[in-house]
């Protein structure tokens, strides 16, 4: 993509579009926040943050991974870099590149809870393996995996198949993967972090979009002043 083509994706942005941005603070740790997105000389551009959320230093050597929606609900993402913290609550931004859906996965993650159903079947009818299933709750989520509560721990850590109910817009989603990380929680549950290895193009487009909406919801519900 050319540079008019990324300043025009930036001008896409309506002023006061609920935005999400991946930001690293001086330790290194990286953060997943939503704000506000503010207009200015594109390819410049600001984002507004509640009170307290911006961390105090950051790495504005490292690349800032953004996505957000223009005035026809469809998805914009590119990379930017900081300009400048300008207060405790803005960042002033520049866009630098645009980056690919499978690129921005990695980054853009989105609360969420809503109901996961995991279902594992042996692929060998003569192994000692069971059939099971096993409901639990997303804890957030993004177009390449969940973190999900479980009321016990997985008995298989790959080929799994994930059927998750969304609800903005309405739709179950069916894919496969496999355990990342699982840790136990207290009264015995479980947080376990799953991949998706198979999920199809528009089964990604529909967390895409509840994601989009859940961010829009929080923001509303919050009831902020930006």
């Amino acid at each position: 993509m050319s540079d008019q083509d990324l300043l025009h994706l930036v001008k896409s942005i309506p002023d006061g579009q609920p935005a999400s941005i991946t930001i690293t603070d001086s330790t290194g740790a990286r953060s997943h926040l939503q704000g506000v997105y503010k207009e200015s000389q594109a390819p410049y551009f600001f984002v507004l943050f509640a009170p307290g959320l911006l961390p105090d230093a950051l790495d504005t050597t490292r690349p800032c991974p953004f996505a957000s929606q223009d005035r026809n609900d469809n998805d914009v993402a590119f990379i930017s870099e900081i300009v400048e913290k300008t207060s405790g609550r803005a960042l002033e931004l520049v866009a630098r590149k645009t980056v690919r859906a499978e690129e921005l996965r990695q980054f853009f993650r989105v609360t969420l809870r809503t109901i996961i159903t995991i279902r594992f079947y042996p692929k060998n009818p003569e192994s000692n393996e069971q059939e099971w299933q096993m409901v639990g709750e997303t804890v957030d989520i993004s177009q390449s995996g969940t973190l999900v509560i479980l009321p016990e721990e997985c008995r298989n850590g790959t080929g799994l198949n994930f059927e998750i109910a969304l609800s903005n817009p309405s739709k179950k989603v069916f894919c496969s993967g496999r355990v990342i990380r699982s840790k136990r929680l207290k009264k015995d549950r479980w947080l376990t972090s799953f991949h998706f290895d198979e999920i199809s193009s528009s089964d990604r487009d529909a967390i895409a979009q509840n994601c989009f909406a859940e961010q829009r919801r929080q923001l509303r519900d919050k009831g902020q002043t930006y």
